[in-house]
């Protein structure tokens, strides 16, 4: 992969996700991948889920229609960017399944902190 990319990737250009101190995969290893014809391709390293029970729950909330989780975690965790963490405590995968069922009850758990672990599993 071109070495001007990978210092961008690095450096958190454009928004920064993988960068930003909310993201779930920051400190997250860059690592290469070498296709069939040589072309070498940056990657994140996988991202395990951890076990819910490191969060300590703020409170539950149960799911009304038009709820998005990003939406959530911005008027519960002050950053609409931490939805992983919704996602997270309540052991899901995909954020939008958490909001699909109306009536759903979800753990919103306390941000003050991302707890050891939480990034890598």
């Amino acid at each position: 992969m071109d070495k001007a990319l990978a210092s961008l990737i690095t450096s958190g250009a454009g928004n920064g996700a993988p960068t930003l101190p909310s993201s779930r995969y920051q400190g997250s290893a860059n690592l290469p991948w070498t296709l069939p014809d040589g072309t070498e391709v940056m990657y994140l390293a996988r991202r395990i889920l951890p076990r819910s029970s490191i969060y300590q729950a703020l409170q539950s909330y149960v799911v009304v229609e038009g709820d998005r989780l990003d939406n959530l975690a911005a008027r519960f965790l002050g950053d609409p960017l931490l939805f992983w963490m919704i996602c997270d405590a309540n052991n899901a995968s995909d954020p939008d399944a958490l909001t699909a069922q109306v009536g759903r009850s979800i753990l919103i758990p306390q941000s003050s902190g991302i707890p050891p672990g939480a990034r890598y599993g």
